[in-house]
């Protein structure tokens, strides 16, 4: 058995055991969780498996050397998570432990999070958990509209981060503000994406991940006519759904990293440095302003998304811009529109979406655009993505049948190294066809179809 298995069913089983053990305790079985609760703890454990079939064609290869057939059908148990979470010795004393069985045995451990809960003011919490940048990447899968986040949510989220955080509220029945600020890792996601990615089990030892990074982040909201939950559907009973809802947000990233990636910034060092160190930082500036609707079944949620990336040299290295071999910054765009309207009367919800990224094109490390004055480069393509669903809720969300239909349409680039492939999100594009130099009007594009269909059982 492996040690993260074993990691896990011991937390269980103590958490089981204690609650078992105490002297007054109350054990109940809800339509979806186990329920222990006893004088000074409690523990609700929640199991949820979403198991889907997706077809996938890309059909959209346009231009010289255009290609076609890398489609595939394919049965796959998407997510299967374990859930625990309550409070120990007293309700102020919160924690919430989440495992995630499909994830590699290093990020199995999905959640793990502390939280004193000691007014509603300032709330003070440590750990692991989904960072409060974006909406969307803080909505729980078992409540999203569509089966996938949106295709610019996985251009722009932050991931999971490890750190201190504060929280708060003001307002009793209307939260006029909500806030979170805190101090985390700065875990760069890849050399060619910068953003944090921290969801791995690492140690206490020097790497290209724990070297003296840092992140800074926090996020504000408004709900001016009452709480909306963090959901992407309006799933309130009908005698409460007349009442409309608003709540409006923002985010703010900061995350500063070094980086190691000759294509984008060179080091003109002669030798490596002697401690392991690259000599080129980055820091990436990243807001999002979005907005949140509710009101008859009816769900509207909009986001906008904005990136910007600085390179510093550090220590001995100059690396001049001047043989346009590198980057000097990056500025990337994106947006999604989302709507959705759930019928009671057949307890079928229908939604689309809508979302684009405008990724950023830049000096080209390859010799052949040294003599150009096109920016042609790129790390991933411009996307526009047009999808559909429609989900049945035969017992809620615990026992829901889900349908989602996309198209993708991605205007390649040249890749920024002259490599085959971009970065993308469903697949991995093709560059860009046609004669080095040409307008980027002309880009070739790839284009994707893809069906889901889902069955998710919460338990």
């Amino acid at each position: 058995m492996k040690p993260t298995t074993l990691l896990a069913v011991a937390f269980a089983s103590v958490l089981l055991a204690v609650a078992l053990d105490a002297q007054t305790t109350k054990t109940e079985i809800n339509s979806n969780s186990f329920k222990w609760e006893s004088d000074g703890f409690s523990l609700r454990m929640q199991n949820y498996v979403q198991f889907r079939m997706t077809v996938q064609e890309e059909v959209g290869q346009s231009g010289p050397g255009g290609t076609n057939g890398r489609d595939f059908v394919n049965f796959n148990v998407s997510r299967a998570k374990t859930d625990f979470r309550g409070y120990i010795f007293e309700r102020a004393f919160g924690y919430r432990v989440r495992l995630n069985w499909t994830r590699p045995a290093a990020q199995i451990l999905e959640v793990a999070h502390f939280r004193w809960a000691f007014m509603q003011y300032v709330n003070v919490n440590a750990g692991q958990a989904p960072l409060a940048w974006s909406w969307e990447e803080q909505v729980d899968a078992t409540e999203l509209q569509f089966q996938e986040r949106s295709y610019v949510n996985e251009v722009f989220n932050q991931d999971y981060a490890k750190g201190v955080w504060v929280d708060g509220h003001w307002g009793d029945d209307v939260p006029w503000i909500k806030y979170w600020g805190g101090v985390y890792n700065g875990v760069l996601a890849a050399n060619d994406d910068f953003r944090n990615k921290d969801g791995a089990v690492t140690s206490d030892a020097f790497s290209d991940v724990i070297d003296q990074e840092l992140m800074l982040n926090a996020r504000v909201e408004t709900h001016p006519f009452g709480l909306v939950l963090k959901t992407l559907g309006d799933r309130r009973p009908e005698e409460e759904h007349a009442e409309l809802l608003l709540a409006f947000g923002a985010g703010f990233n900061l995350l500063f990293s070094g980086v190691n990636n000759a294509d984008l910034r060179l080091d003109s060092g002669a030798t490596a440095t002697g401690s392991g160190r690259s000599r080129v930082r980055q820091e990436t500036y990243a807001v999002t302003i979005d907005g949140h609707m509710r009101w008859y079944g009816i769900s509207v949620d909009a986001a906008f998304y904005w990136r910007h990336t600085d390179f510093h040299n550090r220590g001995i290295n100059s690396a001049p811009m001047s043989h346009r071999r590198g980057i000097g910054d990056l500025d990337d765009l994106g947006w999604s529109f989302e709507a959705s309207y759930y019928i009671h009367l057949i307890d079928l919800s229908v939604g689309a979406r809508v979302s684009a990224v405008d990724a950023d094109e830049f000096w080209g490390r390859d010799a052949a655009l040294t003599q150009t004055d096109r920016q042609q480069r790129a790390i991933r393509p411009d996307a526009m993505e047009y999808a559909f669903t429609a989900s049945y809720l035969f017992q809620g969300e615990r026992l829901k049948f889900s349908l989602d239909i996309v198209y993708v349409d991605q205007q390649l680039a040249y890749s920024y190294k002259g490599a085959q492939y971009l970065s993308g999100v469903y697949n991995a594009p093709l560059t860009r066809n046609g004669q080095v130099g040409q307008s980027r009007a002309n880009a070739d594009h790839d284009v994707l179809w893809i069906v889901r269909l889902q069955v998710q059982w919460i338990l």
